[in-house]
C-alpha cells in the first residue's frame, strides 16, 4: 500500500508482511484513493483497496483485492494464510518461503460489498459486487453478485433484489464513478427501476 505524500500519519507500523495506517482523522489516502482504515487494522503491502472503501477496527487483510465503496466491519479477517495439512508438520518454519506458500491464492472482493463484524473470508474466495456477508460468518466459497450469505460455513440466505433489478444495476455500474456522480447515477437507477415496475403493472 502506498500513502499519498499529502497524508498526515499519526501512527504507522511497517513490518515485513503487513502495514498499519491511520491518520489523525483516521483516514488515509491509498494510492490517491480516499479510504478509511481504522486503528488496529493490518493491510498487507500486496493488497489493493478501491476508492471510498471503509475498513473497521482490528481487521486483518492479506493479499486481497477489495473493490470500491466496500464496507468492512470490525474484526474481519480476509485472506489469512493457510498452512499445508498434507505435510508432516503444519509449522511455517519448514517452508522455504512461508508467506508465498501460505498466501498462494488472492481474495477478490467486488464493489459495494458489506462484510459484517467478526467474519472470516477464506483465502482464494471471490465475492461478487453488491454482496452482503452476515456477521460472524465463515466464507469458504465464492459468493455471487448481490447475494446475502451468513453462517459458518456461510450459506445463501437470499438475493438482495429480483434478478431483473440486479441486471439493471449491473448494467449501470455506478461504483465506477466518483462519489458525486455515483449519487446521481443511483437516483437515475432508482427512477429507471420505478418506470420498469410501472410498465409491468
Amino acid at each position: 500500500m502506498v500513502l499519498n505524500d499529502g497524508s498526515k500519519i499519526k501512527s504507522n507500523v511497517f513490518e515485513e508482511l503487513k502495514i498499519t495506517y491511520y491518520t489523525e482523522k483516521q483516514k488515509a489516502d491509498f494510492q490517491k484513493r480516499k479510504v478509511t482504515v481504522m486503528p488496529g487494522s493490518f493491510v498487507s503491502e500486496d493488497s489493493k483497496i478501491g476508492d471510498y472503501a471503509y475498513v473497521g477496527f482490528n481487521c486483518f487483510i492479506s493479499k486481497s483485492n477489495i473493490g470500491r465503496y466496500c464496507s468492512i466491519a470490525n474484526n474481519v479477517s480476509i485472506g489469512n494464510g493457510e498452512h499445508l495439512i498434507d505435510n508432516i508438520s503444519t509449522s511455517g518454519f519448514f517452508y522455504n518461503d512461508p508467506y508465498t506458500i501460505l498466501t498462494k491464492d488472492d481474495c477478490n472482493i467486488g464493489n459495494d460489498v458489506w462484510i459484517g463484524v467478526d467474519s472470516i473470508i477464506r483465502r482464494g474466495v471471490t465475492i461478487g459486487n453488491g454482496a452482503i456477508i452476515g456477521a460472524n460468518s465463515f466464507v469458504n466459497k465464492n459468493v455471487p453478485d448481490f447475494a446475502i450469505v451468513a453462517g459458518s460455513p456461510a450459506k445463501l440466505i437470499r438475493y438482495r433484489f429480483p434478478e431483473e433489478k440486479i441486471e439493471i444495476i449491473k448494467e449501470h455500474s455506478w461504483w465506477d464513478l466518483e462519489l458525486d456522480e455515483a449519487t446521481l447515477e443511483i437516483q437515475k437507477i432508482k427512477h429507471l427501476i420505478e418506470q420498469t415496475n410501472v410498465k409491468r403493472q
